[in-house]
């Protein structure tokens, strides 16, 4: 389980697959962790050099308290560095939800050091934490968490129920993952969802060939298809019968979409 400092705090992070395979780079979405990428792993290990890591306050990682720390822009900082710690000079780029946010900052910023970009689960910006009923919740979330514990949010019911591929066991494993996640990666990732300014004015500059995915029954869905009306030469994927994480809900549709957009952009 390497640790690194970067930025500040101490980065959990893996690497798998052969020294000599193409450079992917796979990043997580709120409250997620590198474990939302088991499937991917698995697959992409046998060809590739896979790197996934914790972000701030999530996983396995160091979660600084300082909750306005965390903001989608230093997480790209993180990403990057993490990348270059590793020896990454180019490389395939992958972000789910939180994490599409984070990859598009860099994409928009480090576009030479990318040979392809995969969005899915994302939105060019977040504007569903300006409801005041999402906000709200939220924020009572985010206290429960520093005032009582991950336990107490872990024993939260769920909100809404389960998509019709979830795999046996994910629930469970998600919830040992938010039992050892940091409160202050909680209130923290919440702040850099709430207070990122999105691309909406700026993702007709990606340059970098970018597929676009989303389950056919999240609300990610709708905001696919507009990426991909702005990003120029972008490849859009709805799948069927999948919520917010298509990667292990529906994983052989995912890796296969994955590994053709991988082939068709090789370094």
């Amino acid at each position: 389980m390497p640790h690194t400092m970067i930025n500040g705090f101490s980065m959990h992070y893996q690497l798998h697959g052969p020294e000599v395979g193409e450079p992917l780079v796979l990043v997580h979405g709120y409250t997620g962790d590198l474990g939302d990428f088991f499937d991917q792993i698995d697959e992409f290990a046998k060809t590739h050099r896979v790197l996934v890591m914790d972000h701030r306050g999530h996983g396995d990682s160091e979660g600084p308290d300082d909750h306005a720390g965390y903001t989608i822009v230093r997480m790209a900082d993180d990403v990057e560095a993490i990348a270059a710690h590793v020896g990454f000079d180019r490389y395939h780029l992958v972000g789910h939800s939180m994490g599409g946010a984070v990859v598009q900052e860099i994409a928009l910023r480090s576009a030479p050091t990318l040979l392809s970009l995969t969005l899915f689960g994302t939105s060019s910006d977040f504007k569903a934490g300006s409801i005041p009923a999402v906000r709200m919740w939220m924020e009572a979330r985010n206290k429960l968490a520093l005032d009582q514990g991950m336990a107490a949010v872990a024993a939260m019911p769920q909100m809404l129920p389960d998509p019709p591929h979830m795999p046996a066991g994910r629930r469970a494993y998600e919830k040992a993952r938010t039992l050892r996640m940091s409160p202050h990666g909680l209130a923290g990732g919440w702040n850099a969802c709430a207070t990122w300014d999105g691309t909406a004015d700026r993702i007709k500059q990606v340059a970098t060939p970018t597929l676009i995915m989303a389950g056919a029954l999240e609300p990610a869905a709708k905001a696919a298809p507009r990426m991909h009306e702005q990003i120029a030469g972008s490849t859009l994927l709805i799948i069927p019968e999948a919520g917010h994480c298509p990667q292990f809900e529906r994983p052989q549709i995912f890796n296969e979409a994955l590994r053709t957009h991988l082939a068709r952009n090789a370094g």
